[in-house]
């Protein structure tokens, strides 16, 4: 079986991975490594599994995960957070010495206090942290990059700092998933494995929205005590002003019934996209 995940080794989705391996043990697992998010996903097939970034305690959501969950035939089994920070490094000496800095799109948004302290030097977003720090290692006089914490120890270059997110206690929430649709009967047979659950989903209304819309759509799981832990809004991109709603529903195992005829109700008036149901 593949575990397919953001690459090389040393990422914090290889950490990730593999501290998930230790909750979940599966045997004959090969890790395939990819540098992008839409690799990862693409590469995920069969029984093979794969891990995204959902969200980061700094910066909040991942877009590009969220975006390919909107409309993905996946299935969510799990999910990891691990602990997360960053370091930057550089080839000159001196912070006033950096002309252009190597950051990927969600650390960007994690280490605002340093990179607002450089206000003349050229940011360049990168799909990945290894991409920047290959970028870096590959660029010119001036160039830096910031990259995860745990790659400094293997450099050896003229100015290297420590720690720069902008909290020390930084986490990074990612998602296990398999190529595979939510079945949602199948699902609402699926034991747990611990006490608490998680379901996401997105609910779409139709397209003759009305007021009142989101409350009536909340209402249904407020009628039967289930918690809701996220709500977000994204664009359908096939209408202007039409979206679809990103859930997470937490509760415990008794509730597992309750979820299941909730979700099966709505379905006669929204278009529910079941992501997964899986224990926490």
């Amino acid at each position: 079986m593949k575990f397919s995940v953001l690459g090389p080794a040393g990422t914090f989705a290889d950490v990730a991975a593999k501290a998930y391996l230790k909750t979940q043990p599966l045997s004959d697992i090969s890790f395939d490594y990819h540098p992008t998010f839409d690799q990862v996903y693409q590469a995920v097939s069969g029984d093979d599994i794969g891990l995204l970034p959902l969200e980061n305690q700094l910066d909040g959501y991942v877009s590009a995960t969220l975006q390919r969950l909107q409309s993905a035939d996946v299935t969510e089994i799990g999910e990891i957070t691990i602990p997360v920070n960053f370091g930057l490094v550089a080839n000159v000496t001196e912070l006033n010495q950096i002309k252009r800095i190597y950051v990927q799109f969600k650390t960007e948004g994690q280490c605002q206090q340093l990179l607002t302290s450089m206000p003349d030097v050229q940011i360049i977003t990168t799909s990945s942290n290894m991409i920047s720090l290959e970028k870096f290692q590959n660029g010119e006089l001036g160039d830096a990059a910031i990259i995860p914490q745990s790659q400094m120890a293997d450099l050896s270059v003229p100015l290297m700092m420590n720690n720069v997110a902008d909290q020390d206690d930084n986490s990074t929430r990612f998602i296990i998933f398999k190529s595979q649709a939510a079945d949602l009967e199948a699902l609402s047979q699926q034991r747990l494995t611990t006490d608490q659950f998680k379901a996401p989903l997105f609910v779409t209304p139709s397209s003759n929205d009305q007021p009142g819309t989101l409350y009536d759509i909340l209402g249904y799981f407020a009628d039967n005590q289930l918690n809701l832990v996220t709500i977000m809004s994204l664009p359908v991109k096939t209408q202007l002003g039409v979206y679809s709603f990103y859930l997470e529903i937490s509760g415990t195992r008794e509730q597992q019934a309750a979820l299941f005829r909730t979700l099966r109700k709505m379905t006669a008036k929204y278009h529910v996209h079941l992501l997964g149901y899986y224990a926490v």
